[in-house]
């Protein structure tokens, strides 16, 4: 995608620090944003400055300290106080103003993530305040793929409406104009479709600067994704079945190699994968991690490593292969931090001349003059998401509570698991993620031995404190707060087997001999019975185990729908971690609001899908 021209009605605040850029395409993989030239340094080389952020995760609004809004000082006093886009963007302009050769980019998670205000409107306040602030590219992070890359790239990029969310999606901008997406696109050389292993995203991009005499020189800079993230167990949010990552390392050296192979012999790696060197956001000791591993191996001519991912704080020159020092550098998280890597350049071969790099991180501190027009649009999607919160979406004629019976189940438990079988349906008729068809049940934890819950807030019928709220109204705000955190609801077989011994895991012996009791909620088309008198492991007898009123098959398949997390053994429910065939489906909070505005009025489900054997 190529830069767009900013048509607002303010202008764009940093856009480099010159009177005009020139920007020019340069192949399909490729963008090339050449600035002014520059007044050749004292040496007679080219300077050039790299500045990047990485993993603003959507945090817009200044962080209070809790959501690391602050951070240590270096000098042992109190800790300093960061955070918040419209002073970042006045930092950001202090910092490149001087500079005409300036790139601004990011090592990714630019959205998605836990800032409530930006998370309950798809993220496109980040958007539209990344696009005033000049962002020119990004590595692909773990987190933009959260909903899918048909979401990142057709909706977040190219601004194309998203279904999916509707009416909660595609919100006008600060300046009242319809949501366009980002004016920079996102690029990964590690990502690939597991079916044949072809690119998700190019692989890298070539961006120039000016030389003596208006000469153009080339640098690639080459994107990496942290791996294993699409795969699963440990990355639940970003799960993706039919993706996959491949080897860090390799990948940095074959773009290095098809970018030189190209004349382009400066090379930047820009990393959404890190690593941990202490506290010290200026240094760095003891380092660690997957960052400083491809440092130590990845093709020399590689002059500068830019990684993210691990929300640490270092600025560090590690030796190559060859024992030459390149900077690594990491700049926090949530805005933090500002890198300033300044690179100069021989005019006459266009490699960066390694001994001359320096590079800083600046503190985002709050002790300068708040950007205004930054500061409009962030009062202006945080003023939305305050009216959003308190949206009406549906009605409810009892209590849906996380209150648990003696069986361990609870209205809002079983609500949301009947919840999860209409969601694999809406996904199966419009073929999103070519489903292959509804799910027979769902099985949901109302209260895990591992992990938290998901269910994270009680819907009572009576009237809450938002101001208009009356009895019986569900909230969007409440609706969001009761389910998730962000894990998207997914669909796999399983078998009858499994089923059963997923059933089996509700009572679990601690590590004290102890026995836990960890309910997990069913959808309507499940009964069973249960009997605590036996031994774990055979409480549940397959027998009594009914599926839309027919026994159990412990041969048979199933489409069973739960959450990421469940299936990924977040939560310690070890047999619902074998499956196959497994579909996205929406993330958690927006799915169950969408869930009640299609409902329009819910009634609390009876209790009884397990019965005490005493009873049965």
């Amino acid at each position: 995608m190529h830069p767009q021209t900013q048509t607002v009605r303010r202008r764009s605040v940093l856009a480099a620090g010159t009177a005009a850029a020139v920007t020019a395409a340069v192949g399909t993989a490729a963008r090339a944003t050449p600035a002014a030239a520059d007044t050749l340094s004292t040496n007679g080389y080219v300077d050039v400055q790299l500045v990047n952020i990485t993993d603003l995760h959507g945090y817009i609004a200044p962080p209070g300290p809790s959501e690391g809004g602050t951070i240590p000082d270096p000098a042992g006093g109190s800790p300093i106080v960061t955070g918040g886009a419209a002073y970042l963007a006045t930092h950001l302009k202090r910092i490149r103003e001087s500079h005409s050769n300036s790139l601004f980019f990011s090592a990714g998670d630019n959205f998605s993530g836990w800032a409530y205000y930006a998370d309950i409107q798809n993220n496109e306040s980040t958007i539209e305040v990344l696009n005033a602030m000049g962002l020119q590219f990004s590595s692909l992070g773990n987190h933009e793929l959260d909903k899918g890359m048909d979401f990142t790239m057709n909706h977040m990029v190219r601004g194309k409406h998203y279904p999916y969310d509707a009416p909660f999606e595609s919100f006008p901008l600060s300046t009242g104009r319809r949501f366009k997406g980002a004016n920079w696109t996102y690029y990964s050389g590690n990502v690939v479709h597991r079916a044949d292993g072809s690119q998700l995203l190019p692989s890298w991009n070539i961006e120039y600067v000016r030389g003596p005499g208006g000469r153009r020189l080339p640098i690639g800079f080459i994107h990496i994704t942290v791996e294993g993230c699409v795969e699963g167990p440990n990355f639940n949010c970003s799960y993706q079945p039919t993706l996959k990552t491949t080897d860090l390392i390799d990948s940095a050296n074959r773009s290095a190699a098809e970018l030189k192979a190209r004349g382009v012999h400066a090379l930047v790696v820009v990393m959404h994968e890190g690593g941990y060197a202490g506290d010290d956001y200026n240094s760095g000791s003891s380092p660690t991690g997957p960052a400083f591993d491809l440092a130590a191996k990845a093709d020399p001519d590689i002059g500068v490593i830019v990684t993210g991912h691990w929300h640490c704080r270092f600025n560090m020159m590690i030796n190559d292969p060859n024992g030459v020092p390149r900077p690594v550098v990491e700049a926090g998280y949530y805005g933090q931090l500002i890198n300033e890597i300044t690179i100069k350049l021989d005019a006459r071969t266009g490699k960066i001349v390694r001994e001359l790099t320096t590079s800083t991180n600046h503190a985002v501190t709050r002790d300068v003059p708040q950007d205004a027009e930054i500061a409009d649009i962030v009062a202006y999607w945080t003023g939305r998401a305050t009216k959003l919160d308190a949206t009406p979406i549906a009605r409810q004629t009892g209590d849906l509570t996380r209150a648990a019976g003696p069986s361990g189940e609870s209205t809002l438990g079983n609500l949301v698991a009947d919840f999860l079988v209409w969601e694999s349906t809406q996904y199966a008729e419009k073929g999103a993620d070519r489903a292959p068809h509804r799910a027979d049940l769902a099985i949901f934890p109302s209260k895990p031995p591992k992990a938290r819950s998901a269910l994270g807030g009680d819907l009572p019928y009576a009237k809450g404190t938002a101001a208009g709220d009356t009895d019986g109204v569900i909230l969007f705000g409440e609706a969001w707060k009761a389910y998730g955190f962000d894990s998207p609801n997914m669909s796999a077989t399983y078998t009858g087997a499994t089923i059963h011994e997923a059933l089996e895991e509700q009572w679990q012996t601690t590590a004290g001999g102890s026995v836990g009791f960890y309910p997990l909620a069913v959808s309507d088309e499940v009964r069973y019975v249960y009997d605590t008198s036996k031994p774990v492991g055979s409480r549940v007898d397959p027998a009594t185990v009914t599926i839309k009123g027919k026994p159990l098959d412990l041969d048979g398949s199933y489409r069973l729908a739960t959450n990421a997390y469940t299936m990924l053994a977040y939560d310690g429910y070890d047999a619902l971690t074998r499956y196959t065939d497994p579909v996205r489906h929406s993330l958690d909070h927006e799915g169950f609001v969408r869930y009640l505005r299609t409902r329009k009025t819910v009634t609390p489900p009876p209790l009884g899908r397990a019965t005490p054997a005493q009873q049965a």
